[in-house]
């Protein structure tokens, strides 16, 4: 049914205004929407800006602190280099004899210190050279060699017995006579008389047992 003319609203809008109207407002949102979908394109190209700009902040930072590693050697460098030169005029303003110079060789080594043996390592008590004591315990100092006496006997030949014998020289005018300081060192320090037992037992021994070899070898000759 139809609304009589006298029931409708004097001030109702026209359909087509209205039309009209929603027209314009979808024109109006789609020209808003482009702009979103620009602004949303430009906001993508500014944060992949941003990303690249804080990987070159890194790497501007990495060089920055290589160039002050870089600054710093070369300071210290300089520094040093500039002191060598220092040193290099002093020395030759202030050059050195050679009879200086080997006036401190001498004297470095006339404590015996410029050497060591293998074993010897920092922190060991012992010194790092033999000490006078032990210089005369040793074989030098005795004038001991029991390995080598009795392997250089050598037989006289013919032409050696029929030769002009010389005078003996008395044994006690060739022996080694210890000094009083050595004397008291000897006495004193009991290792250097058990050194001698002992050479002389290992002496005894060696005796023993050459003619223990002897005996059995005889024997042996014997039984065949």
């Amino acid at each position: 049914m139809s609304t009589p003319k006298s029931q409708q609203k004097p001030d109702a809008p026209d359909t087509i205004s209205l039309m009209e109207l929603l027209i314009e407002r979808d024109n109006e949102l789609k020209s808003v929407l482009q702009l979103a979908e620009e602004q949303a394109q430009i906001q993508k190209v500014m944060d992949a800006l941003k990303f690249e700009v804080d990987k070159r902040d890194t790497e501007i930072r990495s060089l920055q602190r290589s160039l002050k590693e870089a600054e710093t050697i070369l300071a210290t460098g300089i520094y040093q280099a500039k002191q060598k030169l220092k040193a290099i005029d002093q020395a030759n303003q202030r050059t050195a004899s050679s009879e200086e110079i080997i006036k401190f060789a001498h004297r470095i080594s006339a404590s015996s210190a410029v050497a060591a043996p293998n074993t010897w390592g920092p922190g060991d008590p012992r010194r790092p050279y033999p000490t006078d004591l032990e210089m005369r315990q040793g074989f030098l100092g005795m004038g001991t060699f029991p390995d080598h006496q009795k392997h250089t006997h050598i037989p006289q030949t013919a032409t050696e017995q029929h030769l002009p014998t010389t005078p003996q020289i008395s044994a006690s005018s060739l022996s080694w006579q210890p000094s009083q300081e050595v004397a008291m060192t000897l006495t004193s320090g009991g290792a250097s008389h058990h050194s001698v037992h002992d050479l002389k037992g290992h002496n005894k021994e060696n005796e023993d047992v050459e003619l223990m070899s002897s005996d059995s070898s005889s024997s042996s000759s014997s039984d065949e």
